[in-house]
């Protein structure tokens, strides 16, 4: 048997702090065997074309790429990696958020080797996925995920016909699909976000999110349990029965 935790959209520097703590907390209890982040895992703010396009300096000022990576890893990774069993297999999803740095490279090509992820963080004991790659524990399938709408639990185990755990959407949702009676089911489960409930660019508008993160037990066979753990205000009570 063994242990996955997996965190998704974490965003920094826009983490729940809260959560985050007691994400570590629940990991230094728990020694998990595999850990996975699912993708936009840092924000990269300096790099916003969305920001860029628009012409907007105010949200951008200050904002520098190098400080992200470093602060990233000064302030998550390295913390993490300290409190994970060194047997832990470690998973690394990038995400849309993770592509924009590429999105300026083509703008600047100038700059290529010089602001990539991978050559600015250190994953030299990660498993790195690009994004829109799945990772593939037991019976259970990782991505960061596609699609945002009320129905993207159903579109993503329809599309990939396995089961699926995601993010992407910072919300929670599952959807199991139909199969004969003599074939185990797929089901693919939108995973809780563990960043900030009210970004700057929504503008206090009303929204479907939910922080948390999962968990699963995975048998030698690949069979799993999984548990999305739900939080409010930075807290949780875990499978364990423990409050966080």
């Amino acid at each position: 048997m063994k242990q996955l935790i997996a965190v998704f959209d974490l965003h920094y520097p826009h983490q729940d702090k809260v959560l985050w703590n007691n994400i570590m907390e629940y990991i230094k209890d728990t020694n998990p065997d595999i850990f996975a982040f699912g993708g936009d895992n840092l924000n990269m703010d300096a790099v916003d074309h969305w920001k860029m396009e628009k012409g907007q300096k105010r949200p951008l000022e200050g904002k520098r790429l190098l400080k992200e990576y470093q602060g990233f890893m000064k302030d998550i990774q390295y913390p993490l990696v300290n409190v994970l069993p060194k047997h832990c297999r470690k998973i690394w999803h990038l995400g849309n958020h993770c592509d924009w740095v590429e999105k300026y490279i083509d703008k600047h090509p100038e700059v290529e080797g010089l602001l990539e992820i991978r050559n600015n963080l250190d994953l030299k004991d990660w498993e790195v996925y690009d994004y829109g790659q799945t990772s593939k524990v037991g019976k259970l399938y990782i991505d960061h995920g596609r699609y945002i709408n009320q129905y993207s639990a159903a579109k993503t185990v329809n599309v990939y016909g396995r089961n699926m755990i995601y993010g992407h959407g910072h919300t929670s949702q599952s959807y199991t699909r139909v199969a004969p009676i003599d074939i185990q089911p797929h089901e693919a489960t939108q995973v809780p976000c563990a960043c900030r409930m009210n970004p700057d660019y929504m503008k206090n508008m009303p929204n479907a999110w939910v922080n948390g993160f999962a968990t699963a037990f995975i048998q030698d066979n690949g069979l799993f349990n999984l548990y999305i753990i739900k939080s409010i205000n930075g807290h949780f009570i875990a499978p364990n029965g423990k409050y966080y």
